[in-house]
């Protein structure tokens, strides 16, 4: 399983600590696993359930994140980390990050008879920024990816968000609404 999460993510490569992406591909093969999901059904999951017959799977998704959240990285450390080091936000913290924002996703929903995918009873009791936050610490990620992971959607507004976790959040946010926009929805 290992092996096809990190070709359906090539992403994953894009974080320099070795053990940092180890843990990554762990924890969403955790998320797979306690989901009752296969590597190869995040092409098929809708990453939302809130665009009806959404067009877009959570692969899509969760891939167009990341890369737009790196972009967005490496513009902004090249104009004010290049002035100020203390400027320069993380890339493996945020790459961690953008590629786990949607993990609790994975324990959110399930497949029922019909096979659509609904809210399973997890995610009727917890939005996936809590069960990914739990899946990514439990599977050594720092807190720090926690924070971004916890903090990528509305749960977030009012706190003080780290810079990696603005990024994220605003990436995740350029994705759905982007989406929305073109289907003709508020």
């Amino acid at each position: 399983m290992k092996e096809k999460i990190r070709e359906l993510f090539p992403e994953i490569e894009w974080i320099h600590d070795e053990a940092m992406r180890d843990n990554v591909v762990a924890a969403i093969e955790d998320g797979l696993r306690s989901g009752g999901w296969e590597p190869e059904d995040m092409d098929r999951i809708p990453f939302t359930l809130l665009i009806p017959n959404c067009p877009f799977s959570y692969l899509a998704h969760v891939r167009g994140v990341t890369r737009i959240a790196k972009l967005a990285m490496d513009e902004f450390n090249a104009i004010y980390a290049a002035k100020d080091e203390k400027f320069r936000m993380d890339n493996d913290l945020l790459v961690a990050g953008a590629l786990l924002h949607d993990v609790g996703k994975l324990v959110e929903y399930e497949k029922n008879g019909a096979g659509e995918t609904v809210k399973s009873r997890c995610g009727k009791n917890l939005r996936h920024p809590f069960s990914g936050t739990v899946i990514a610490l439990r599977n050594g990620l720092p807190d720090e990816v926690g924070h971004i992971i916890a903090n990528h959607a509305h749960e977030g507004d009012g706190t003080l968000r780290s810079p990696e976790a603005v990024v994220v959040n605003k990436a995740d946010f350029i994705n759905f609404e982007s989406i929305k926009s073109f289907l003709g929805m508020k």
